[in-house]
C-alpha cells in the first residue's frame, strides 16, 4: 500500500511536496498523515555496528519497551543531510521518548530543530552500546564511552555534527556563532548607553543575607507559600473527595504522571485517570 500510494502521488506532485502515508486502522478506515518527504535518502553512517536500529516513525513504542531502564549510548542520523547526533542516558526509554515531547522540541538546539524540520520519519535511531540495567555502571564510565564517539564526530565528521559541545555531559567547548555575538554587542545590547546611580549599583552588590534581605523576618500566609511552591490540589473526580496537596515534583512522582501531562490537565480542568488536578482549592 505504501508503494502504491507513493507511485500515485509521484505522478501528480513535485518531489519537494509533502508525501502522505496510509495507516490502516482496525476498522479498515484509511487516514492520511504527512511524512515530510524531502528525498532522496542517504545510507546512514554508524560509528560502530549498532546493537539495535529503529525507524522512529514506526518503532516509537518499541523504542520505549526495549530501552526501559537501560544504560545506552545512541546515535541519531538525518537521512536527508547526513547530520549526526551522539547522546547517552542512564535510562534509555525516558531520554529517547523525550524527543517526541513538545516542550523538549521547543528548545533551540540543532538536534531538535532538525527533528522539527525534517520529521522523525527522516531519521534513523541506532543504539551503539547497551551497558546494562540502570545502576550497573556509574555515570562517569558512561560519559567516558560517549566521549569516545564524540571525539570521532568532532574530528572526522565535524561538518555533520548536531552536537553543540565536544565534551560529554557538559557544554564546555561550545562556541556561539559570530553572528550571535555581533547581534548582541554595541547598540544592539539592551544595556548599551545606560548609566546607573551609585545608590542603584550599591543595592545590586550589597550582601542580601539575613537582616539585609528585605524579606527577612516576614511571615508568609499558607496561600502565599502555596503560590511560591506551586502546590497541586488533587481530588477524586467521582465523589469530589479531596486527596491531598503536593508540590509539583511530589505530585508527578506519587501519581506517576509526566510534567507536560500534569500541566495539560491542570490547564483544561479535565480528569486524568479519575483524578482532578488544580492549582487552587476547588471544594
Amino acid at each position: 500500500i505504501y508503494q502504491i500510494m507513493y507511485n500515485l502521488i509521484e505522478n501528480n506532485l513535485e518531489v519537494s511536496q509533502i508525501v502522505y502515508s496510509i495507516d490502516i486502522s482496525i476498522n479498515d478506515m484509511l487516514s492520511i498523515t504527512p511524512i515530510y518527504y524531502y528525498g532522496p535518502y542517504i545510507y546512514p553512517k554508524f560509528f560502530k555496528k549498532p546493537i539495535r536500529i529503529y525507524s522512529p516513525k514506526l518503532d516509537r513504542n518499541l523504542i520505549g519497551v526495549e530501552n526501559r531502564k537501560r544504560i545506552i549510548i545512541y546515535q541519531w542520523i538525518n537521512l536527508i543531510n547526513g547530520k549526526i547526533y551522539i547522546g547517552s542516558s542512564m535510562n534509555g526509554s525516558t531520554r529517547l521518548l523525550s524527543y517526541w515531547t513538545t516542550s523538549v522540541l521547543k528548545k533551540n538546539l540543532p538536534i531538535y530543530n532538525n527533528l522539527k524540520k525534517y520529521g522523525h520519519n527522516n531519521f534513523t535511531l541506532a543504539i551503539l552500546e547497551d551497558l546494562g540495567f540502570t545502576g550497573s555502571v556509574n555515570k562517569s564510565y558512561l560519559l567516558n564511552r560517549e566521549q569516545f564517539y564524540l571525539n570521532i564526530l568532532f574530528t572526522e565528521y565535524s561538518s555533520l555534527k548536531l552536537n553543540c559541545s565536544p565534551t560529554a555531559g557538559s557544554t564546555f567547548g561550545f562556541k556561539h556563532k559570530d553572528s550571535f555575538k555581533s547581534n548582541r554587542t554595541g547598540e544592539l545590547n539592551p544595556m548599551f548607553g545606560k548609566t546607573f546611580s551609585t545608590q542603584f549599583i550599591n543595592m545590586q552588590i550589597r550582601n542580601k543575607v539575613g537582616k539585609n534581605n528585605p524579606q527577612f523576618g516576614k511571615k508568609k500566609s499558607s496561600e502565599t507559600i502555596a503560590k511560591l511552591i506551586k502546590l497541586v490540589y488533587v481530588y477524586d473526580f467521582k465523589n469530589k473527595k479531596f486527596i491531598g496537596s503536593y508540590s509539583t515534583i511530589d505530585c508527578i512522582k506519587k501519581f506517576k504522571i509526566g510534567s507536560d501531562t500534569l500541566k495539560k490537565y491542570i490547564k483544561n480542568g479535565l480528569p486524568y485517570k479519575n483524578l482532578l488536578f488544580s492549582r487552587i482549592k476547588l471544594y
